[in-house]
């Protein structure tokens, strides 16, 4: 991927002051997230905030293997976070097991001699010195991005930008840049108009239509000037090709605002799918987003962003699927397995697995061994509390075995026929008394 980009573009248009920047870097998604309304992290732990000169590192598993990544804390340097993980994932960073924080600038020191181990051989080569003129630009960019990085995103598709010299950070690394702020190719109109630009075009298009409509604004207050107004406070009618320009400006400025208004999130069900076509199976990318860097990945057919925020630090939450637009999204563990912990006891056992996994991921050899027994019998008593309440509940909700119950109409029958009974009863013993005396009779006789 050192084919790079050989010329910027002429620069924004005057005017244009709407670049996106990354200004404290804000998490986009919803505050629930993360938040200590989540079962999955506990309360104490979701107000807790490291200063944006040292970062957590978290020890998490990914496809059986141990991994360390750096956590989100406030307003941290998000573009420099999002690529040491991706290359932590790689397993092309390490940090020591027994490193708990991380600085900026041992960052900055570790990403500079990976992008010169990377690209060493390249800069010897025949395009050597356009590799050592990228680096070079990369290595003044680097210390920078603790404050800003300048990403003006095109509409056309997700891996299209307008070329900045951040930007070479990410070619150098060869790792992919992605957004998911795409117009739709149905709308053929919305396409031809402004798909071809990027962000800041769009914006001087926005400016544009105001000034458009204004000068409509201004014809017609003077079509409904009063004649006897003096000549100098009637402005000058304007031609037709000029009234039929300024409509098309509006119509344009009117079609880009309600593409605007309706990805506001800057995410698109196009750019989604876009995004599934784009994004190859276990591919780990970068993703661009309301003015946010977060690790992409694809798992199965799925996309999945990593969970860098500092609330996940003692959290079994690792992963966040890509599948909304609005936010309704789902949380998983280091597995891909959906996170079900719905109750504070099965969000405890998740905890202590988790906890256990950073163990066995940091090196069992490091480990102190009375602190990984306390932690297996934890999960025991959280297993069998979990088991227990789960069989009450199963007998709960088992059925009763049904008692008979005479329905109404045969209690009914049941006491017409009991007096009848009982008349029969005593015409019999009648008939029996009344024999009786006969015989005797006949036998006095």
């Amino acid at each position: 991927r050192l084919a790079l980009r050989r010329s910027p573009p002429a620069p924004p248009a005057r005017g244009c002051s709407a670049t996106l920047s990354l200004q404290g870097c804000a998490d986009p998604r919803p505050a629930a997230a993360g938040s200590s309304e989540d079962p999955t992290v506990l309360p104490a732990m979701a107000h807790e905030e490291d200063t944006t000169n040292n970062y957590r590192i978290k020890d998490i598993m990914f496809f059986g293997s141990p991994r360390r990544i750096l956590l989100q804390s406030a307003n941290g340097p998000c573009p420099l976070l999002a690529i040491c993980n991706v290359l932590l994932l790689r397993n092309q960073l390490k940090i020591s097991t027994d490193t708990r924080y991380i600085s900026f600038t041992e960052l900055v020191d570790m990403l500079s001699s990976f992008l010169f181990d990377a690209n060493s051989a390249a800069s010897n080569g025949e395009s050597g010195a356009d590799v050592r003129e990228n680096l070079q630009s990369c290595l003044e960019v680097l210390p920078k991005l603790n404050v800003g990085l300048d990403v003006n995103c095109k509409f056309s598709g997700p891996t299209d930008f307008e070329y900045t010299n951040e930007l070479v950070v990410f070619d150098l690394v060869d790792i992919c840049l992605f957004h998911g702020w795409v117009v739709s190719k149905q709308d053929e109109r919305a396409y031809n108009s402004f798909a071809h630009l990027s962000y800041n075009q769009v914006v001087e298009k926005l400016i544009a239509m105001q000034d458009a409509q204004q000068a409509q604004q201004v014809k017609q207050e003077a079509k409904e000037a009063p004649p006897e107004a003096p000549a100098e406070a009637r402005p000058d009618d304007m031609s037709g090709q000029r009234s039929e320009a300024l409509q098309a400006i509006v119509e344009e400025g009117l079609l880009i605002q309600d593409f605007l208004d309706r990805t506001a999130s800057q995410l698109s069900y196009d750019g989604l799918l876009a995004l599934h076509d784009v994004v190859r199976e276990r591919q780990l990318g970068v993703f661009f987003r309301n003015s946010h860097f977060s690790v992409i990945a694809k798992v199965d057919g799925y996309l999945y962003l990593l969970c860098t925020d500092i609330a996940f630090a003692h959290s079994h939450v690792v992963w966040e699927r890509l599948d909304e637009v609005d936010g309704d999204t789902s949380y998983y563990d280091a597995n891909f397995r959906i996170n079900d912990a719905g109750s504070d006891e099965a969000a405890a056992l998740a905890a202590a697995q988790a906890a256990q996994e950073q163990f066995l991921a940091g090196g069992v050899a490091g480990a102190d061994p009375d602190a990984v027994l306390a932690m297996q019998l934890m999960q025991e008593d959280l297993r069998a509390n979990e088991a227990a309440n789960r069989q009450a509940q199963q007998q709960q909700q088992q059925p009763q075995p049904p008692q008979h119950q005479p329905r109404p109409q045969e209690t009914q029958a049941t006491s017409e026929r009991q007096p009848l009974r009982q008349q029969q009863g005593g015409r019999q013993g009648a008939s029996a008394a009344n024999n009786a005396g006969k015989n005797k009779c006949c036998a006095v006789q």
